[in-house]
């Protein structure tokens, strides 16, 4: 019998075994360098559509998240039911007696939402503030 194994299909396999084991799952270089995201902290914002700005203070007691957003026209307002889940942060406001929603998406330091107060939508952007 003729052994059939030439050396090129050797190196061949044996090269294309090497490349597929060593794509792992895509991600092995950048799997620890990225850090989880973490909301807590002081992010500045600004409503686009009226220019007011502030800033949203989150903390963290226990397992549940807390705010604060502070506002030039309406002083300090509490961000109730709040929630934070996939970077999304929700949250019911009082808004000079007006019940508003706010809902942020977060992209790395950045975040885009609005605040929803009526029939009136009102945008708004932002960043993690600089220590």
């Amino acid at each position: 019998m003729k052994n059939s194994s030439n050396p090129l299909k050797v190196i061949l396999t044996l090269a294309l075994v090497l490349l597929i084991a060593s794509c792992g799952n895509g991600n092995s270089e950048n799997s620890n360098s990225d850090k989880p995201f973490d909301p807590i902290g002081k992010w500045e914002y600004k409503v686009t559509t009226d220019v007011s700005y502030g800033a949203i203070d989150i903390s963290k007691s226990g397992n549940a998240f807390k705010a604060v957003m502070t506002t030039e026209v309406f002083g300090t307002l509490e961000l109730m039911n709040l929630k934070i889940e996939n970077k999304v942060l929700t949250a019911d406001l009082d808004v000079g007696g007006t019940p508003a929603i706010i809902k942020c998406e977060f992209d790395g330091d950045d975040f885009t939402g609005a605040v929803v107060a009526g029939e009136t939508t009102f945008p708004m952007v932002g960043q993690r503030a600089e220590d």
